[in-house]
């Protein structure tokens, strides 16, 4: 059995995502980080170490310090990440942190299944037209004056029409959408194929921007969906719980 559960990282969702994985009783968690943000994010702080010296960037230096070493593009999203988060109660990439503790707490493997982040960001950064990244930059003004109320709007669109939303994305961002949605999409349902084809019982935990396109890479035979409106709703949470207590599958 594949779960794919879809996330949002900036909102407080940790305590469904947790219950989920945990009633999969998963033999691996495939979850949406490369290593270095895993190691960040659980504090591995060794093994962060020899990721940041492998990439030519000073350990030592603050967090402050470390991001102004990435590209415009990386700071602005991971600037994003943590103010709306915050504004959600929440901390960037809780959703993951839910993840791997709620696999753990299973014995189940840990899998990250993400390209490098950094590395990503500057593909799209170098690939992307003038035109674009100004549209991205203003974009990133406008998620500075408006905070959560933009989110919430945005929020609200997406869950109307997961795909429709996308295919407007990418009408205004082609290269955002190609290097980080559909590139990574290939990328990672590759990798939940190799976890899937030595593991029975496998949960994958992904933004929920990309679902819809891994559902179309993989199999269509033995998955169940959970999706970000969902775990967003407190009535429809109450009623995936019960379903799981019950061993009831829609």
């Amino acid at each position: 059995m594949l779960t794919i559960i879809g996330t949002g990282h900036v909102f407080n969702i940790s305590d469904p995502i947790s219950f989920i994985v945990r009633q999969c009783w998963p033999q691996a968690v495939c979850v949406e980080l490369d290593d270095m943000r895993y190691h960040a994010l659980t504090g591995d702080k060794e093994a962060l170490r020899k990721d940041l010296e492998a990439r030519g960037i000073d350990p030592d230096a603050s967090k402050e310090e470390r991001l102004k070493q990435t590209n415009a593009a990386y700071q602005q999203s991971a600037k994003y990440q943590e103010k709306m988060s915050a504004q959600n109660k929440s901390t960037a990439g809780a959703d993951m942190v839910a993840a791997i503790g709620a696999g753990k707490s299973c014995d189940a493997e840990i899998f990250c299944i993400d390209k490098d982040a950094s590395a990503t960001m500057d593909r799209m950064w170098t690939q992307m037209g003038r035109g674009e990244r100004m549209r991205y930059r203003l974009s990133g003004i406008s998620d500075s004056i408006f905070g959560k109320r933009k989110v919430d709007r945005t929020q609200k669109d997406y869950s109307k029409d997961q795909a429709a939303y996308i295919e407007e994305m990418r009408k205004r961002y082609p290269t955002m959408v190609r290097v980080l949605i559909d590139e990574r999409n290939e990328f990672m349902a590759s990798k939940i194929k190799e976890v899937c084809a030595t593991h029975d019982r496998v949960v994958v935990v992904v933004g929920d921007g990309h679902v819809d396109g891994l559902l179309k890479l993989l199999p269509e035979e033995g998955r169940r969906v959970v999706r970000l409106v969902e775990l967003m709703d407190p009535e429809r949470v109450k009623q995936l719980k019960t379903q799981y207590w019950e061993g009831v599958e829609e």
